[in-house]
This record gives structure tokens, C-alpha cells and sequence, in this order.
């Protein structure tokens, strides 16, 4: 019923336009505020007070479907506070704030329950975070925090925090913090994990190599109480073919990893693989696509969803090497050198031309393809960007907006709206959001 009044709401918007909006101040134009789900409820936290006010006071609203307030609270920090990251688990929201104050530095966290009332605050300082870094930590403003999912655990948070020095960024260990008062359990020795997925026990995730051009991935599986690796192992595959793991998730029970196999880096003929394992990390089953579905055509996944019956659905574009546009602006320019004099501007650039999205259904059962589908689109010559909310899928190319119902799979995409320069959309449980700046002010629009 939530994915039928979800693409109820989706499809309304082609017919009756935009209506529910909420709006706040933008102080500066630098400003980084939040635009948050939690649960099933939007919330925004932004900056109320002037920037080189004494006092930094921010705001925490919660919306309702209609983009209405329906309460709100602020968080008062003395000094010059910027907000720098948000996390949450099933128990407790939290945010880090960037304070440069006398006579130091600060991180300054904020744990609230999902009321918004603060649970607890505490704050770090240069002296905290340089152990994480084997580069000298000389100023609090270079590092970056990024709060790791881990429900299942609620009051530990979990944290990736990073050094940036101008171009160059440089990872520190994963490590857990206790909500109450911010004193740290545990630094891990695992190496920098991408697609961490949690469970009661284990936090596990992926590192990815290069060998002679070809991707090595390799899981890890960490133990939550400690932060100690515990075990590491190779995605392997038959016949060592060229992988690119695009689905790397968890259902607490069994660890499911998908993407394309190919023959070679090329990204030719295609095929789609599924591989289990348990929480020991012993391996279920590994399958691969017999059929090369895609041909000479080049595969660009994008994503995936799952459809109503449990099925992993992988979303990708299909494409062919192109240098129509090259030969053309080539022609163009020696033709403009021989008039004008001079040498020609060679353009060697060979787009991907796109011309189909694909649908492959996998089973969870064994990681067979159950189902393949695959529509014509364009020509495009860039890539798209996805985004998801349980069966539906939207497709951003530029600023136009395709939507396409896993649920209802013979149903081809079909469009569903256009951006303006300056907008984003947001999807949330209760439908899609336009967010834009006008006029110094952040403007949310619910799409109807």
C-alpha cells in the first residue's frame, strides 16, 4: 500500500503541478544546512542567527506531508558555530558543529532523541582527533566527519573522519564513540570500508584494488564491540572475469553482492552476477548470467531496488562508443584554421552514447536472472543519475526526470518532470521534493 500511495503521489504531480511549500533563511550563501528523513518525518536544520554573531543558534522543524511545521526547537553554541555533519540511529539523532572560538578549536556534538530534545552535548578538539591521522593535525577546520549507519546499537555512534589539506584528503580509522558523553570505545584497525552494512555483532564492508586494469574486492568483516577485523576475504569469480560490484547489502542474516561481470575491462557482453554469504563469511552461492544480453553494447549500472516480491532489481544504461560529435567539431575546425589561418583544434573526445535502460531481476533464492528488460531512451550523451524510494525509480538526465515502476515492469519509463537550473529533487516516504535557493532564502516544494 506505501509503494501504491507513493507513485499515486508521483504520477499526480504530471497533472495538477506544484502546491505545499516551506521555506527558511539562507544566512550565507557558504551555509550548510540539512534536509533530513527520520523515521517517516521531514526534518530541516539550518542557522537562525546572524554568522559572526556571539551566540550560533540553530534550528531544528519537523514537516508533515504537506510541508507544514508542526514543531520545531533550537540549539544554542557560543561562538562562531557552522553545522558540519548529521547522523542518526533507531534512538537518537546527532550533529557536529565546527566552533572557532578562544582559546581552541572545537567539534561540538549535539545527541537529541527524535523529539529533538538534547540527550546529551560534548566536544572535541585538535588534540582528540590527531591520533587518527599519521599526518600532523594542525588546524581542527581540515577535518571532515561522516557518521557511519548503525542501527541495532543505539547510543554507540559511529564515525569516518577525514583530513582534507587543499586537493589531498586522508583517511583516519573508522571509531565509535559513546552518545552520553562522546568518550571513545574503540578505534578500529580495518582498513577505509565503503558500503558499510550493519548487523546485531558485525559491521561489514568492502575495499576495492586494482590488478593489471582489473578491479579486487575484498569483504571485511568487523566485530562491533571492539572495532577489531576479524576476518577478510576475497570476492573471487568464476574464471576471474572483470567485476564491477554496484549492490553491496545486509538483511542482518546473509550478505547479498551483485553487479556486471565481463570478459574484460572493454565492459563487453555483459553479464549480471548475484553472490551470497553468511555472516561467517562463507559463500551461499555465486551465479552468473549465462546469456551475454547486452552484445557489443558497453553497461553502465546505476543502482538497484527491490521489487515487491523480494526481488534485486540492477538499473543500468546500455551505450556505444560515439565520436560523431568528434569528427564533426574536428571537420569544423580545420575548415576555420584553412580560413583564418593557424592549426585546427582536434576534439579526440568519443561520447558514450546511451540509448537503453536495462532492468535485470535477480532472485535472492539462487541469483538467477529471472527477468530482463530493456527500453530505448534518447540518444544521451551523459550520464544519469538515480534515485529510488521503494519501487520507483527516477531517472535525472540533465534536468529532465524519468520515472519507471519496478512493480509494474511492462510498463516502460515515462517522463515525469523537468528541473530548473538551480533545483534538486529530494525523494522521500510520503513522495518527491523540489529544493531550490531564491532570493536568500531555501525553498522546499512538494511535488502534487
Amino acid at each position: 500500500m506505501k509503494r501504491l500511495s507513493l507513485l499515486i503521489v508521483l504520477l499526480c504531480y504530471q497533472v495538477i503541478g506544484v502546491s505545499q511549500t516551506y521555506s527558511f533563511k539562507t544566512i550565507s550563501q557558504y551555509d550548510h544546512f540539512e534536509i533530513l528523513t527520520e523515521g517517516n518525518r521531514l526534518v530541516c536544520l539550518f542557522r537562525v542567527s546572524e554568522k559572526k554573531a556571539p551566540v550560533s543558534v540553530f534550528r531544528k522543524v519537523f514537516l508533515n506531508d504537506e510541508l507544514h511545521s508542526t514543531d520545531s526547537i533550537e540549539y544554542s553554541i557560543d561562538g562562531q558555530a557552522d553545522l558540519i555533519a548529521s547522523g542518526s540511529d533507531e534512538k537518537y539523532s546527532f550533529h557536529a558543529f565546527y566552533l572557532k572560538a578562544a582559546p581552541q578549536e572545537k567539534i561540538v556534538f549535539i545527541v537529541t532523541d527524535k523529539l529533538g530534545r538534547v540527550q546529551s552535548t560534548f566536544y572535541k578538539t585538535v588534540a582528540d582527533f590527531a591520533p587518527y591521522f599519521q599526518k600532523p593535525v594542525k588546524k581542527l577546520k581540515d577535518v571532515r566527519l561522516s557518521f557511519l549507519p548503525n542501527n541495532g546499537s543505539p547510543g554507540m555512534i559511529l564515525i569516518q573522519p577525514y583530513l582534507v589539506r587543499g586537493s589531498a584528503v586522508y583517511r583516519g580509522p573508522m571509531y565509535s564513540v559513546r552518545a552520553e558523553d562522546g568518550r571513545e570505545l574503540w578505534a578500529s584497525n580495518a582498513p577505509f570500508l565503503s558500503s558499510i552494512q550493519c548487523t546485531d555483532s558485525l559491521l561489514i564492508g568492502m575495499t576495492s584494488s586494482t590488478v593489471n586494469q582489473t578491479p579486487i574486492y575484498q569483504i571485511h568483516y568487523v566485530d562491533k564491540s571492539s572495532g577489531k577485523l576479524l576476518k577478510t576475504i576475497s570476492l573471487s569469480n568464476k574464471g576471474q572475469h572483470y567485476r564491477s560490484v554496484s549492490v553491496f547489502t545486509s538483511n542482518g542474516r546473509e550478505l547479498l553482492v551483485a553487479g556486471s561481470e565481463f570478459e574484460n575491462g572493454s565492459t563487453k557482453n555483459g553479464r549480471f552476477f548475484m553472490s551470497l554469504f553468511n555472516l561467517y563469511g562463507e559463500k551461499i552461492f555465486d551465479e552468473v548470467d549465462s546469456a551475454a544480453r547486452l552484445s557489443t553494447k558497453r553497461l553502465h549500472l546505476m543502482g538497484s531496488v527491490f521489487d515487491q516480491e523480494g526481488n534485486l532489481v540492477l538499473i543500468g544504461e546500455s551505450w556505444r562508443p560515439d565520436a560523431t560529435r568528434a569528427v564533426v567539431t574536428s571537420a569544423a575546425s580545420i575548415l576555420l584554421a584553412a580560413t583564418i589561418g593557424g592549426y585546427a583544434g582536434i576534439n579526440t573526445r568519443v561520447d558514450h552514447k546511451i540509448d537503453n535502460v536495462v532492468f535485470a531481476t535477480l532472485s535472492p533464492q539462487d541469483g538467477k536472472l529471472k527477468y530482463f528488460r530493456a527500453y530505448p531512451v534518447g540518444p544521451w550523451r551523459d550520464y544519469g543519475s538515480l534515485m529510488t524510494e521503494g519501487g520507483n525509480v527516477l531517472f535525472r538526465i540533465n534536468n529532465q526526470v524519468i520515472i519507471y515502476d519496478v512493480n509494474d515492469p511492462g510498463k516502460p519509463p515515462s517522463p515525469f518532470t523537468s528541473l530548473r537550473a538551480g533545483e534538486n529533487l529530494i525523494l522521500t516516504p510520503s513522495g518527491p521534493i523540489i529544493n531550490r535557493q531564491e532570493r536568500n532564502r531555501n525553498i522546499l516544494s512538494r511535488l502534487r
